[in-house]
């Protein structure tokens, strides 16, 4: 999925997700110019950010 469908996903803006999955390490692709981003990523990445 691409950028947006991706903060979609996690409820967030284009913008956030733009910047954090460059600064905290959300994983993503490059296919040429375009990112894109495994939902199963997503949900690995998300789980890893709870607060216990």
């Amino acid at each position: 999925m691409g950028l947006t469908k991706a903060a979609e996903y996690l409820d967030m803006s284009e913008r956030w997700m733009s910047r954090e999955s460059s600064l905290h390490g959300i994983p993503r692709y490059y296919f040429g110019r375009k990112v894109m981003f495994k939902v199963s990523d997503l949900d690995r990445w998300a789980r890893q950010q709870k607060v216990f």
